[in-house]
């Protein structure tokens, strides 16, 4: 008996881990928290990001509200559909080989110049492929924040020319004296790199030793 409740336990665990690791929000980007799933039509689904400080990760958990509420993400709960309206994205093409994804979740569209499309970046045997969308009317999209938001201010990396892409993958951003922006560098097909800028949740400040958003960093930036 003591046997069967031991591979119990050990199936529940795999099949909760199988489930962190498909988190519809990209946990690293967004940080801890609740978060809607962009791609949701439905404005029912939501990701919770739980940081793990022992591992210096995140734990992705993806949770539908009721049948008769919706997801807030300014509040980041469940509420009734006469506290929320819900505003959803719509597909702009089908989805293509990737040439700007490097990791599972949401990117800004290198080709919007006024923020009102992202990229869903999803990993399929190894390889990357990119659907792009577009924001309700009227909302733009954040990379910090990895939603369509009203309140947006939209700006492009021409805004920030101290910093040029050499390499993929996330940098910190050296004039920055709170250490919470950084930069990811994502290489194209034709051998050229897009930047993007991202800020760190503010509880938290970029390291560039683990190349993350974290607590347990000493920012030393003096601009």
């Amino acid at each position: 008996m003591k046997m069967y409740k031991r591979l119990g336990i050990a199936v529940i665990v795999v099949a909760s881990i199988a489930w962190q690791a498909h988190g519809a929000v990209n946990c690293t980007v967004t940080g801890a928290g609740r978060f809607a799933d962009p791609a949701d039509s439905t404005c029912q689904n939501y990701t919770l990001c739980v940081y793990v400080s022992s591992t210096n990760t995140y734990l992705a958990y993806n949770y539908v509200c009721p049948t008769t509420s919706l997801f807030n993400p300014n509040t980041a709960k469940c509420t009734a559909p006469s506290n929320y309206v819900c505003n959803v994205s719509t597909p702009i093409d089908n989805t293509t080989s990737s040439s700007v994804c490097t990791a599972d979740g949401y990117v800004a569209d290198p080709s919007s110049t006024n923020c009102t499309s992202y990229i869903e970046c999803v990993q399929i045997n190894g390889t990357f492929t990119e659907t792009t969308y577009s924001c309700p009317d009227g909302t733009f999209y954040n990379p910090n924040t990895t939603l369509c938001e009203f309140d947006y201010n939209c700006t492009t990396t021409d805004s920030a020319p101290t910093f040029s892409c050499t390499a993929p993958g996330r940098f910190a951003n050296s004039t920055d004296t709170t250490c919470q922006t950084y930069y990811l560098c994502a290489l194209t097909n034709n051998g050229t790199y897009v930047q993007y800028q991202y800020t760190c949740p503010a509880t938290s400040v970029f390291s560039p030793t683990i190349r993350m958003c974290t607590t347990s960093y000493n920012c030393t930036n003096s601009g």
